[in-house]
């Protein structure tokens, strides 16, 4: 089961969020579709997540293994009264805990790896310190919880912009010349500031294109899951999208929306009786609404979806290439809107600026090309963007 299991790392920077209760009921619907699931609470010196599930003193939990009271992560999971749902708890009276020496963190670090269970959820703590954003890197499909609150909003972004940045210290940590770039472009008062991710590329390409390139290569295997929490109204779905973008153009990171979790009394009432709300008669709505990001999560499709369901926005799929031309590269990016009216969306944009913008309406084109199907369409709309771009009808002047 070992080389089978599948990692996710909850975060979002702000506390508040509701990344412990979202953590905790996701776990309960991977249980219901037959997944054994252990969580991880790593929330180090705030853990909490344990009381939602109803325990208010755990037995065992990280303490004990950091302080070597036992010797395998195993030995201090704790059962949550969930079938299939086993957790490891980060409540404990060890002061150290909420800031673990190097070694003890990637000890811990690489015990998560070494769990045998089909997924391991990780509900990381506030913030943006290093070791949230070591954790938030066990996978390269993390989970950020976001709320349609300014403040939270801004805190998930400059999560997400740590994290990038962070990794790429990490990937240039033997070359002095990248990490001090990657430190100045950070920095909002240095002359190396940057705007945007593929400025940095592009400064970094100056010196060594090959570093660019794995610069590129290694942002591109990350591809993060948005999943809004909290929201009051349909209308708040507008945030998921104005946050994608920013992150694909400030960033460079490609991103998929997992699905929505309104704010309901239910969900609030199941937290007060600390037990999660997949567990309550009463919260149906919200049990769907789960089920449909669990279904998003692992890829399964519901043959008859919920009415809440129908109100959300689809998960995408889609192409993303960074195409060099004159000197200049040019960050080429397709996105599939799957649901009752596809839409296929190329943009090419450099430096935080749209040079070109296409959106089609598959159903209007279907008709069209009998035989070809939104994938293979999709796949042609971005290739022929990179075709334009080689060819100077897409340029920077003008």
């Amino acid at each position: 089961m070992a080389g089978d299991k599948t990692i996710w790392s909850v975060g979002g920077g702000k506390g508040g969020v509701g990344k412990s209760i979202a953590t905790a009921n996701i776990g309960c619907g991977l249980a219901l579709r037959g997944k054994e699931v252990v969580i991880v609470d790593a929330d180090l010196g705030g853990a909490n997540l344990h009381t939602y599930f109803g325990i208010k003193y755990p037995e065992k939990g990280l303490d004990d293994f950091l302080k070597g009271r036992a010797v395998t992560l195993e030995e201090v999971m704790i059962p949550t009264g969930v079938d299939g749902v086993r957790l490891i708890s980060g409540g404990g009276e060890f002061l150290g805990i909420a800031n673990p020496a190097y070694s003890q963190k990637h000890k811990l670090i690489s015990h998560i790896k070494k769990i045998e269970a089909d997924y391991i959820l990780v509900d990381l703590g506030a913030g943006s310190s290093y070791n949230v954003l070591d954790f938030f890197a066990l996978s390269n499909t993390g989970i950020v919880v976001l709320v349609p609150e300014p403040a939270a909003i801004q805190n998930a972004y400059i999560f997400l912009k740590s994290f990038v940045y962070r990794r790429l210290q990490r990937v240039f940590s033997g070359d002095p010349r990248i990490t001090e770039m990657i430190k100045d472009a950070t920095d909002l008062r240095s002359p190396g500031s940057v705007k945007t991710f593929s400025d940095l590329c592009e400064r970094i390409s100056k010196e060594d294109r090959e570093s660019a390139l794995r610069a590129l290569s290694e942002i591109k295997s990350f591809r993060p899951k948005f999943l809004l929490n909290m929201a009051a109204s349909r209308e708040d779905l507008r945030v998921v999208d104005a946050f994608k973008g920013a992150a694909a153009t400030f960033l460079g990171l490609e991103s998929d929306f997992i699905g929505v979790i309104y704010s309901r009394a239910p969900v609030k009432a199941s937290a007060r009786k600390m037990r999660p709300f997949m567990l309550d008669e009463d919260a149906k709505e919200s049990r769907e609404e789960v089920l449909s990001v669990v279904d998003n999560l692992i890829g399964k499709v519901r043959e008859t979806p919920s009415a809440a369901e129908a109100g959300q926005v689809h998960e995408v799929f889609g192409y993303n290439d960074n195409v060099s031309h004159m000197g200049t590269v040019f960050h080429v990016q397709t996105e599939v809107q799957g649901g009752p009216a596809p839409a296929v969306e190329t943009i090419v944009y450099n430096g935080g600026r749209i040079f070109f913008s296409r959106k089609s309406q598959w159903n209007e084109l279907s008709g069209a090309m009998p035989g070809v199907s939104l994938k293979e369409f999709s796949a042609r709309q971005h290739k022929a963007a990179i075709a334009a771009i080689r060819l100077n009808k897409i340029t920077t002047r003008g």
